[in-house]
């Protein structure tokens, strides 16, 4: 099969469509053919060798066919989607034109979406669904600011929350990309300077129900300042950098009853506690496919442009998910 390799890890020019072994059908595994996948940050990072040990095949999340299924739970050619759960670390990841992950970790689908439209939901929504419902636990009538909210997550986010009937607060560095915000579902947007707790205090004096915190540390801090008294943040980026905490103190920094938690999704997607079962992505398929909401697709490239795919995740000029079709 036809998959992407790492030459050497480092810049995007390192990427090359070369000939690799075809995964063999094993016990407890499913055989898909690869149709699409999207691009994520994380990749950037296991591209540069920025993410620890990966597997030779790097991508965590892609939309297919069943090819072979020795348990005959699937019949061939269903249509499935998986992502992250061991994928481009325990075994091969996307990047590739068949792709072999544990029974477990497939959702099959029903849609007649284009595969390059279907590529950009999965972990994307996914994500953003297990936030506000797992870890949020957020409800109709609250509020919440997205910190970061033109990323793909973001985005994802906005348009779930806004579904869920909450007021959303979204932040982005650039007024230019308030309409995107806007065009998604945000009640209120914010330009983020690194200080943004004084305008959220403005517009909801005893601050939000809940944050997703998607820049990361380097926000933290003043993202704290947000909350509302019995709110809750949970960290799911890190937007800006994998720069440490310095010097925390919980006792001093984390507002009293303000509930800090984090969601990585790479490393609890499919366990007991989080099981891809428990993911409603068919409701979130077909409120797409019947435009009940946006879907957040904004390029598609061949198997053969992944240079170009990832040069354009590094811009930071597209809004909305990057997919590959093969």
């Amino acid at each position: 099969m036809k998959a992407i390799l790492i030459k050497e890890k480092g810049k995007t020019e390192n990427l090359t469509v070369s000939e690799y072994q075809k995964p063999e059908p094993k016990n407890g595994f499913v055989l898909i053919k690869n149709k699409a996948f999207g691009i994520n940050r994380a990749e950037i990072y296991m591209r540069k060798g920025k993410w620890g040990e990966t597997h030779d095949i790097i991508g965590i999340e892609f939309v297919g066919m069943v090819e072979n299924d020795s348990s005959n739970t699937f019949a061939k050619g269903q249509k499935v989607v998986s992502f992250v759960g061991g994928l481009a670390r325990d075994y091969g990841g996307s990047y590739a034109e068949y792709v072999s992950v544990p029974l477990e970790n497939i959702i099959p689908i029903e849609t007649n979406l284009p595969w390059n439209e279907l590529g950009a939901i999965p972990e994307t929504y996914a994500t953003a669904w297990a936030v506000l419902n797992w870890v949020l636990q957020a409800k109709k009538d609250q509020s919440i600011l997205v910190r970061g909210g033109t990323s793909t997550v973001g985005l994802a986010s906005i348009i779930l929350a806004k579904q869920m009937g909450l007021t959303v607060f979204a932040t982005s560095r650039s007024k230019e990309k308030f309409n995107i915000l806007r065009q998604y579902g945000a009640d209120y947007t914010i330009l983020d300077n690194g200080e943004i707790s004084k305008n959220i205090r403005e517009i909801s004096p005893d601050g939000v129900s809940n944050v997703i915190e998607l820049i990361g540390n380097v926000t933290l801090n003043d993202s704290l300042g947000c909350v509302a008294v019995n709110g809750s943040i949970c960290i799911a980026g890190f937007l800006g950098g994998l720069v440490p905490l310095k010097n925390f103190m919980p006792l001093m920094q984390i507002p009293s009853s303000v509930k800090l938690t984090s969601f990585g999704s790479a490393f609890v997607f499919g366990n007991k506690y989080f099981p891809y079962s428990k993911i409603p992505l068919q409701k979130i398929i077909s409120d797409i496919e019947n435009k009940s909401i946006p879907n957040i697709l904004a390029k598609s490239y061949n198997f053969n442009e992944i240079i170009e795919a990832h040069k354009l995740m590094e811009s930071n000029t597209v809004n909305g998910k990057i997919v590959v079709t093969i």
